[in-house]
């Protein structure tokens, strides 16, 4: 499984933070440690000693872990862990559906990760998640975008530039 997986580079998570931080006014830019960033993703993929989590949920419950708990980023945090989470899940043949449960889950990562039980997490990880073909996924959205631009630009005599 390792090598077949996608895994996010530092500058992916720096970008699904800066959307994060974007969308919220009140949520302060910037990143406290960059080796954090760095630690997760090599964690993941490499593991301890070459012994990688050897599940998909194992290795999404320690980049969701290891982002909030090691706090990265001056704020959002655990947004962006979640979000990097669910962007990890989908380019890996997965849709992750959480619900009000991750945000238990979250703040206890983030006040207090001792107190999180790792198979608690990993089994509703997959319990939120299905298998899913990117493929599948894309190519409706991808007609989709195309229905509506051609609708959109039949009769359109405005500005030709536009």
């Amino acid at each position: 499984m390792g090598n077949s997986l996608w895994y996010p580079s530092p500058m992916d998570v720096c970008a699904i933070h800066q959307d994060i931080v974007s969308e919220y006014s009140n949520t302060d830019r910037g990143i406290r440690d960059p080796g954090a960033i760095e630690f997760a993703l090599d964690y993941i993929r490499d593991g301890v000693v070459g012994k990688p989590p050897e599940t998909v949920h194992r290795k999404a419950f320690h980049l969701l872990r290891l982002l909030v708990a090691n706090h990265p980023f001056v704020d959002g945090n655990k947004r962006t862990a979640l979000s990097t989470v669910a962007t990890f899940y989908v380019l890996n043949g997965f849709r992750f559906e959480y619900d009000e449960e991750i945000r238990s889950i979250l703040k206890k990562l983030g006040t207090d990760e001792a107190a999180v039980d790792e198979a608690e997490v990993v089994d509703y990880l997959r319990s939120r998640t299905t298998e899913s073909n990117l493929d599948d996924e894309i190519d409706p959205w991808r007609e989709e975008l195309i229905r509506f631009g051609v609708a959109a630009l039949e009769g359109d005599e405005g500005d030709q530039n536009d």
